[in-house]
């Protein structure tokens, strides 16, 4: 796996700079929002429902938010004048990519986008090709308000995301489609346009030549990798609702069939040119695809483009001001886009090949686990070891009481770094610390706060590297703590013992980890040992422990009293 650099800064901003980040984002998108409606408003009251249904319904804003993510980056001397003039960019773009949508959905026949009928299934294809159109031209109309230079960015990139799309449609149902050709496809279709959004906002602040040519890395990246892990979706869709491999059965060939097919040629090529596809054989290259490691390869490819991407903000001297923040809500954002990908956290197959039981070790010599493996590994870990008793514990139970209900929840959220090639204690404690930012900009599922747990992988540290996690779990503990969160290392050679039973290692895991979650109750058994551990403890869960309340298990009085006598806090 490619090496991701730590951020620049040795020492990061206070926690709130993250939330000012995030209200400073959501007030300029809802700025983007009343702009949309302004600049696409029809001069005539009888064509305004179709355009106007257009533009009410945007989704999450990912190309406006990552314009205005760029210009943050490059805050420093702009007035209100510059800000105006990014709101407009962002808009801008957004136009374009919901006319681009309008067309895409025509060739498609689609009739359901973000579970509303699409403007071509509401008004008609002939309304919803004028409705793209007049989008188009509105998009153009407000990038000349901004310079010719935005114009022509804009005009570049509509050739672009055209070249692209007729690419790939001129290949449809063509099973000899190389990697190659997808790739190139993508990078028109979905990835200019995202590269375009990155560098909307660095041009309204002036921005130099070679920062521009970060940004753009940045955003093309970013766009390889949304489209890959759409079409790792595409096939893996039966979490979802969606219409299994509907790319497939429309002739559009994505990576993880190129790479199935460079495996099985002579079972696949004949089947591929057998058209149209029965159900049988179009489930018979599914399991081809999940047998041969084809989707696991297809999401490599799609990490890949996300370190890249990162390493092109992070590493970038004229954002060493502002990438420590806004590098991390940018890992964020990345990070809730792939989680929304089923397929990316546990991918049918690839659990059983490389599965490693709790406990045991890798030995140095063996091959650390992919990206889509490490997610694999992690959810046989949750599901066989974690949310199951073991006798071991000294207790009843399960190994954590709260994991099956968070995952039932939806509230357990799993990432995957890369420490890199010959990894410092330092590094890893600094994803410890952007693990605990990440934690409150997470979009939480579940109403039940006590159930949320972040887990961050790092699947490229070796076992022989594994103490470098104890020293960063050691390091970040206290501040951890005095958040009120608490923060727990896993791997093969963990020593860490079970409350209970000290001759149990009980954060044995298959994959090196950081799980992190809010303090609890139970966490008396690991905070009675330090004052100001255990006053922050006292702090929230003191009140517990009074006579009135519901009766608490004898050993967590026990604890709890004696830490009062020892520390002289106030039972």
């Amino acid at each position: 796996m490619t090496d991701t650099p730590a951020l620049i800064a040795e020492e990061y901003p206070l926690d709130d700079g993250l939330a000012q980040v995030q209200e400073q984002l959501q007030q300029d998108l809802a700025q983007v929002r009343e702009r949309l409606r302004t600049l696409v408003a029809p001069p005539h009251h009888k064509i305004q429902d179709p355009i106007m249904y257009a533009v009410e319904h945007t989704g999450r804003l990912l190309r406006p938010s990552l314009v205005l993510l760029s210009s943050y980056l490059l805050e420093g001397e702009t007035g209100a004048a510059t800000h105006h003039r990014v709101i407009d960019a962002a808009a801008a773009v957004e136009i374009l990519h919901i006319a681009t949508l309008h067309h895409d959905d025509l060739i498609d026949d689609a009739q359901v986008r973000r579970g509303r009928s699409t403007t071509n299934a509401k008004y008609g294809d002939a309304i919803a090709l004028l409705t793209g159109d007049y989008l188009l031209a509105r998009c153009m109309q407000a990038a000349a308000s901004l310079g010719a230079s935005r114009m022509m960015s804009m005009a570049e990139t509509l050739i672009d995301v055209c070249v692209g799309q007729m690419l790939e449609s001129s290949q449809l149902f063509d099973p000899l489609r190389t990697e190659e050709d997808y790739l190139a496809a993508v990078s028109g279709k979905t990835a200019r346009l995202m590269r375009t959004a990155t560098t909307m906002g660095a041009l309204q602040c002036n921005a130099s030549t070679d920062v521009q040519d970060a940004l753009e890395s940045f955003g093309h990246n970013l766009g390889m990798a949304f489209q890959i892990w759409d079409d790792i979706l595409d096939i893996c869709s039966e979490e979802t609702g969606k219409q299994v491999a509907k790319d497939l059965l429309n002739g559009v060939y994505t990576l993880p069939v190129i790479y199935a097919v460079e495996d099985f040629p002579d079972r696949l090529l004949p089947t591929l040119r057998e058209q149209p596809l029965s159900a049988d054989r179009c489930q018979e290259i599914l399991s081809f695809m999940h047998e041969s490691g084809a989707i696991s390869r297809a999401a490599e490819v799609a990490q890949r483009h996300v370190t890249d991407a990162l390493r092109a903000v992070e590493s970038h001297p004229s954002f060493v001001h502002r990438a420590p923040v806004i590098g991390r809500y940018l890992r964020n954002l990345v990070d809730r886009l792939a989680s929304q990908h089923p397929a990316l956290r546990a991918q049918p197959g690839t659990a059983r090949s490389g599965s490693v039981r709790p406990g045991s070790v890798r030995s140095g010599s063996e091959a650390l686990p992919s990206y889509g493996t490490a997610k694999a590994l992690i959810d046989d870990w949750l599901n066989g070891y974690i949310a199951q008793p073991n006798d071991r514990l000294g207790r009843g139970g399960a190994v954590c009481p709260f994991v099956a209900p968070s995952l039932r929840a939806g509230s357990l959220e799993i990432r995957v770094r890369a420490v890199g090639s010959a990894p410092v204690v330092g590094t890893v404690i600094d994803m410890v610390r952007h693990a605990l930012d990440e934690f409150d900009l997470i979009e939480w599922e579940g109403s039940n706060p006590a159930l949320r747990s972040l887990l961050v992988a790092m699947p490229d540290l070796a076992p022989t590297e594994c103490h470098l996690l104890d020293e960063a779990h050691r390091a970040v503990k206290p501040a951890a703590v005095r958040r009120g969160m608490m923060i727990g290392q896993f791997h093969p050679l963990c020593e860490e013992r079970a409350a209970r039973n000290p001759g149990f290692p009980v954060n044995r895991s298959p994959v090196p980890l950081v799980a992190i979650r809010p303090m609890a109750l139970h966490d008396i058994l690991f905070l009675k040992d330090r004052k100001e551990w255990f006053e922050e403890y006292h702090r929230r869960f003191g009140s517990h422990y009074k006579p009135s309340r519901d009766a608490i298990e004898p050993l967590f009085v026990e604890l709890f009293q004696r830490a009062c006598t020892e520390h002289g806090v106030g039972a």
